[in-house]
């Protein structure tokens, strides 16, 4: 999360959208008395030169709370630790990404330490059978979405089921939604830098590790995503 007094700005940092990259690079144009949270220094936290960007600052205030995850602070959260006039006047923002596919990332990152994930092979593998990596991270997917519900960015943007925010970047537009803002807000135009990314393996698209069900489950959980902004599950083709 950060508030800008300089900029006049609110980003609200959503789950698995980029929102590290948006983050970080906002933090380098926050200076006085504006509000970073602060990142863990992990290396996925770092640019491909390996250089830590993000600057926290003035957190205090957000660190009291002791949240459970202090970078993905919900707006009505944030809507109470400010003054009204900050929260009315300021431009708020955040990030929305189609839920099948974000799923896809979710259960790639919560599983990034798993050796599961890698599927050992078996002795015909070495006679030139090929391994089947794809049905195995498929069943692996399947169980984790069927025995726990997926956490929704809703609150993110949303309070008391209304957009409570001026614009919600689409990560399918990322660049691009991210440059309109910065003009929009008079920020310098800065390439995003890649943060977290490399989790998941094979480059297989999000519609191959689904079945009717868990697509259903998905679709169930993520309804004001699919209403708001139009989203659908596609298959690698593009067609639903």
């Amino acid at each position: 999360m950060v508030i800008s007094h300089s900029y006049k700005f609110i980003f609200i940092k959503s789950f698995k959208t980029a929102g590290t990259s948006i983050d970080s690079t906002l933090s380098t144009f926050c200076s006085g008395d504006d509000i970073v949270l602060p990142l863990n220094d992990f290396k996925h936290n770092r640019n491909e030169k390996g250089e830590f960007i993000h600057k926290a600052m003035n957190a205090e205030e957000f660190i009291k709370l002791d949240l459970p995850n202090l970078q993905h602070v919900n707006a009505e959260i944030i809507k109470q630790m400010v003054v009204p006039e900050v929260w009315e006047n300021y431009f708020k923002f955040s990030i929305v990404r189609n839920p099948w596919d974000r799923a896809i990332s979710y259960f790639f990152w919560h599983n990034r330490n798993n050796p599961a994930l890698k599927p050992k092979k078996k002795f015909y593998h070495y006679l030139g059978v090929p391994l089947d990596e794809l049905s195995h991270l498929k069943k692996l997917f399947s169980e984790y979405i069927r025995n726990r519900e997926l956490p929704s960015n809703e609150p993110f943007y949303m309070i008391d089921n209304e957009l409570c925010v001026d614009q919600v970047i689409r990560y399918e537009n990322l660049a691009e939604d991210f440059k309109s803002i910065c003009q929009n807000l008079g920020l310098p135009i800065a390439e995003l830098p890649h943060l977290k990314g490399g989790m998941r393996s094979g480059g297989y698209h999000y519609s191959q590790f689904y079945d009717d069900e868990t697509q259903e489950i998905i679709a169930r959980t993520h309804q004001n995503d699919i209403r708001l902004f139009n989203y659908a599950f596609e298959s690698q083709s593009g067609n639903v």
